[in-house]
């Protein structure tokens, strides 16, 4: 429904902050809504959106400079009750507090930290580039009043030294010392000594030539090399102690502050998003006006939430819609429970339409079925169930991790059934034991390793089935956007995969001679059909849907090869003499294949629906899937 919420003024952060809580309203942004010449309106509380940006950002800015620390759980839910009960400008202030107090110390003291770090690693060079030339030591003269400066030059232009050399004698009336020695394959260092008077000039003409210099601190200078390593030596300890210093102080800061300021960042990221979709609301001078979709089942408890909390100041009044409003209507999933985690998946590809058919049931319905097939172990879909179960436990808070682990607890259960059908148990374990045996059914035995071909032509046959609910539902959905060449389209391949299905089936001897004729009519409705919709180059895509459904036979493929290595584990593991080393040979093999069966049939069943099963859907340029103020 469509509905617009109209109230007083001094009311409006109140309803704002309910709105926010109920999580239940999708948004319009309102200047789209209304024109200026209905009613004056103008956007509210830029001015607040950018201050908690700003706040938010510096929040985040000290965080990152502080150690972090363990949460503490029962800290941070006071905090957490103390922020509730204060107004947005309470809090605001609260945090420029924090802000005031912190933020100068930690940056000043992450600065310096820097700086101490760079100081360390320039010292490292420092004392790699003199332990390289060191040999040459006994060369040089006294070095009072007389400059070290030391070159770094790749040995490929080692014909540099001469001009360098050159240029050294016109500038100190040849009054210098020059020694280089290999630094490494590709590198010569080159240690140079001169008199201090000559400095400014030798310095220039390095630079003007691009030679890489590196230039001792003036406090090593006119020293022994020995006194050199010495003085690095106690710099680096004196720096490294200064940043035990530095690290002491942040974490006291962290131990003081870090719950606070964790809270304080959740609180203003809950404000900033609330204050994004504030700035789709409007306002006059003593009204304020919020227009949005909202489920038909919560707007009963809605109207009544809002009467409770402001009597008849704040009404919600349902909007008429018409057909062109309900074509930009947002989507709300509304399954049940056992299908919701598939909705995950569905956030991979464009929502449906309001009306349209949800495909989310047959993703349910069929990625389990997809899984199972391809392990198809009751051992292994054991293992699975207790896994996901256990990791669903331990990370329940999030989201993303309980999505996916439901997903495996539901693909869990045909697994084990597959299981039952093919006769294993951690592969042919459980057969070699006397505990259970391949199904006899429909005149197969259906042992994987044995029963390739007709493994092989069930996974066809689903993929036909697959393939063939893509097309109706995207029938039914295009029907409702009332675009006659994709039912077109769509029907005419529905018809010429059937038409190809039934020649395969009167090559076979399956159907009647009789049928031949029909088919070929059926055939050829078929291209005018998907020539009308697609136009001339749209019956080529009727090789491309049979390459959609032929794709399905990686069920049968990635099965085989899931049992194969379950019984390699089981045959190498018997024949080690050692039991124990054979039975761990076993169990880490069928580790690694219950590791690979989570994760490979997994991306091939999202992969059958992404490409094979969505392709026959329309596609909507425009995702409008329904989040609401918070979580709808």
């Amino acid at each position: 429904k469509r509905i617009q919420v109209v109230g007083p003024k001094k009311e409006f952060n109140h309803v704002v902050d309910l709105l926010y809580h109920e999580g239940t309203i999708h948004l319009e942004d309102i200047s789209q809504c209304i024109s200026p010449e209905e009613i004056h309106l103008s956007t509210v509380e830029r001015e607040k959106t950018v201050e908690v940006a700003e706040i938010l950002s510096r929040i985040s800015g000290i965080l990152a400079t502080l150690p972090k620390i363990p949460s503490d759980s029962a800290a941070q839910a006071a905090i957490e009750l103390e922020l509730q009960g204060k107004t947005r400008d309470e809090i605001i202030r609260q945090a420029k507090g924090v802000i005031r107090d912190l933020e100068s110390v930690t940056k000043d003291l992450a600065t310096k930290k820097g700086d101490l770090r760079l100081s360390i690693t320039s010292l490292d060079r420092y004392a790699k580039i003199l332990n390289i030339i060191q040999p040459l030591e006994r060369e040089l003269p006294v070095l009072e009043n007389y400059e070290v400066t030391i070159l770094l030059i790749q040995k490929q232009y080692e014909n540099v030294l001469d001009l360098v050399r050159q240029e050294m004698e016109k500038i100190t009336g040849n009054r210098f010392e020059m020694s280089s020695t290999s630094v490494d394959e590709e590198t010569l260092a080159t240690l140079m000594i001169f008199h201090k008077r000559y400095s400014q000039q030798v310095h220039s003409f390095i630079y003007s030539v691009n030679v890489n210099e590196v230039r001792l601190p003036q406090e090593y200078m006119g020293k022994p090399f020995y006194e050199m390593f010495a003085q690095i030596e106690t710099d680096k300890l004196q720096k490294t102690e200064e940043i035990k210093s530095i690290d002491e102080n942040l974490a006291g800061l962290s131990t003081t502050w870090y719950q606070e300021l964790v809270m304080l960042k959740k609180t203003f990221e809950d404000i900033s998003e609330e204050l994004e979709q504030v700035n789709k609301f409007g306002h006059s001078e003593f009204t304020f006006v919020v227009m949005g979709w909202i489920p038909k089942k919560f707007l009963n408890r809605m109207r009544e939430t809002i009467t409770k909390a402001y009597g008849d100041r704040v009404v919600i009044e349902e909007l008429n819609t018409s057909s062109e409003d309900m074509e930009k209507a947002p989507t709300f999933y509304d399954n049940p429970r056992w299908i919701r985690p598939f909705e995950f998946v569905m956030q991979l590809v464009t929502p449906p339409r309001y009306k349209e058919i949800d495909p989310s049931p047959i993703l349910a319905i069929f990625f389990p079925i997809f899984f199972g097939l391809m392990v198809g172990d009751i051992g292994y879909g054991l293992v699975i169930l207790v896994f996901a179960l256990i990791l669903r436990k331990k990370l329940k808070t999030i989201e993303f991790v309980r999505n996916l682990t439901d997903i495996l607890i539901i693909s869990s259960v045909p697994t084990i059934i597959f299981g039952f059908l093919f006769g294993e148990f951690f592969g042919d374990f459980g057969e070699i034991m006397g505990w259970i045996h391949p199904v006899h059914f429909l005149g197969v035995t259906w042992n994987r390793l044995e029963a390739i071909i007709p493994m092989l032509i069930f996974a066809i046959a689903l993929g036909v089935i697959h393939i063939f609910l893509g097309l109706i539902i995207g029938i039914i959905n295009e029907i409702t956007r009332k675009n006659k060449k994709h039912i077109s389209e769509k029907f005419g391949m529905l018809l010429a995969l059937s038409g190809l299905i039934a020649i395969l089936a009167l090559s076979l001897e399956l159907t009647p001679a009789w049928t031949f004729y029909p088919t070929i009519v059926m055939i050829i409705a078929a291209l005018l059909l998907i020539i009308y919709g697609a136009g001339a180059m749209g019956p080529m895509e009727i090789m491309s849907s049979v390459g959609n459904i032929l794709s399905y036979a990686r069920l049968m493929a990635i099965g085989l090869a899931s049992v194969i290595l379950a019984f390699v584990a089981n045959k190498l593991g018997g024949e080690i003499e050692v039991l124990a080393v054979g039975i761990l040979v076993a169990v880490l093999l069928h580790a690694l294949n219950i590791v690979l069966a989570m994760f490979s049939p997994s991306i091939h069943s999202v992969r059958l629906h992404l490409v094979e099963f969505f392709s026959k859907l329309p596609i909507t340029a425009d995702d409008m899937t329904s989040a609401g103020l918070n979580c709808c």
